[in-house]
């Protein structure tokens, strides 16, 4: 395996699961269970299989112990810098961001803690190096999305789109923007249009919140003190800067009301270090075939969007819709995601009577299921107690759930149910 050292890498696990109300109780968004592991795992292991030896962990203060104990009972080589964040203030992406900024010493790669992905993750690192990119990002287009008609009252609320333009010819995102930032038409910039020759226009990508980016962009960030969200504020602000061509001295002194310098703009920070536009004008290289302007446009920032084959499988499990489609489908593609065989769907330590469990099962540690019980497609976590004549399908049990017995069949809707820790589906 080829490690990763031109990389620091951070995964964002401080998410509060605004999305998902309810669930699980007291258990974090990223301790969720997906198969026989939480959800953060998923993601550490990606960046394990693709050669990365360590990353930075951000998480919410209240979550660190929890977070610490579920990882310790995962398979994970990668070491992991647990990095912590106040639970009583609303800290956005951001501001995580700003917060680990004094460790990031080489360019960066960002990850969500709620992805589920087989990503071939070199080739985003790949886009990202060819162009010697400002940005690279990560969006799977994997189709309509599957609908789940899920116990409990309906929400109104309506899932986020974006709207994406990738200009066919080069990859390059040349525009980004929230759907609920239009109310009837969309409007592109002229420029856009009259520079790129084949745009194409995306509604349902799936945004999969994994960023490479230079490390200036960090410092960026941390001087402006502006941003708030990494992809609903930083991540449109760079693509639409493309468009843009910096400003000389004596621009910004007139914009300036006492005809000083004004604060640094993002050009001022995306500077070449080395003879990379001295090698562009002597390549013959170019990213277009038409029109006579110079490669890349002759543009300072360039962004990048990385769309793999359909066939791809990428989730974020951030809904209760997408933590059952992720547990419906993690067995089947268990080892085109992790890389490995899953040698122990039920762990040694658990005392399993029933002969009534299918392939589709998995139980944790030091876990009783009782004789005469019926399991179909059912994840069961640590430390729970499931009694004799229980029938359980398409559920999915947290750790320490007890006192599962024939009472539970009065409670057919999520809603309705004693116990969050459990999830009937």
């Amino acid at each position: 395996m080829h490690k990763i050292l031109e990389f620091q890498a951070v995964v964002l696990a401080a998410g509060r699961g605004s999305r998902m109300p309810d669930v699980g109780g007291t258990v974090s968004k990223c301790l969720l269970p997906v198969g026989p592991y939480p959800v953060l795992w998923y993601s550490l292991n990606m960046l394990e299989k693709f050669g990365f030896q360590e990353t930075m962990l951000v998480v919410l203060d209240e979550d660190k112990s929890n977070i610490i104990n579920a990882l310790e009972k995962c398979p994970l080589k990668i070491k992991y810098d647990l990095i912590v964040i106040p639970s009583e203030e609303d800290w956005g992406t951001a501001n995580s961001l700003k917060h680990v900024s004094s460790k990031v010493n080489t360019d960066l790669i960002v990850v969500s803690g709620d992805l589920i992905t087989n990503i071939n993750l070199n080739d985003v690192l790949n886009l990202y190096r060819k162009h010697d990119a400002a940005l690279a990002t990560l969006f799977f287009n994997n189709g309509p999305e599957e609908w789940i008609e899920l116990p409990g009252l309906k929400t109104k609320a309506k899932p986020d789109r974006d709207l994406v333009c990738i200009d066919k010819e080069t990859e390059r995102l040349v525009f980004l923007a929230s759907a609920s930032d239009f109310e009837e038409n969309v409007t592109i910039p002229r420029l856009l249009i009259k520079k790129f020759n084949s745009i194409s226009m995306y509604s349902r990508l799936l945004d999969a919140h994994v960023y490479v980016m230079k490390k200036w962009v960090v410092n960026y960030v941390v001087d402006t003190d502006k941003f708030t969200s990494v992809k609903g504020e930083l991540i449109p602000h760079i693509v639409k800067k493309q468009l843009a061509k910096p400003k000389n001295q004596v621009e910004k002194k007139g914009t300036s009301e006492k005809n000083v310098d004004i604060t640094k703009d993002i050009f001022d920070y995306a500077v070449e270090q080395g003879y990379e536009s001295k090698i562009r004008k002597m390549s013959a290289y170019n990213d277009h075939t038409l029109g006579s302007k110079g490669v890349y446009y002759n543009d300072t920032l360039r962004c990048y969007a990385h769309i793999p084959d359909k066939n791809t499988f990428g989730i974020r499990v951030n809904t209760l819709s997408a933590l059952y489609l992720s547990n419906s489908k993690i067995l089947s593609k268990w080892q085109e995601i992790t890389g490995t065989e899953l040698l122990e769907r039920i762990h040694p330590n658990s005392e399993v009577s029933t002969k009534q469990i299918d392939e589709n099962c998995t139980v944790g540690e030091k876990s009783c299921i009782s004789e005469k019980t019926s399991l179909k497609s059912t994840f069961i976590g640590s430390n729970c107690t499931i009694e004799n004549k229980v029938r359980l399908t398409n559920c999915i049990l947290m750790n320490n759930v007890t006192g599962i017995n024939q009472i539970w069949k009065k409670f057919p809707f999520f809603d309705e149910i004693p116990h969050p820790e459990f999830i009937l589906l």
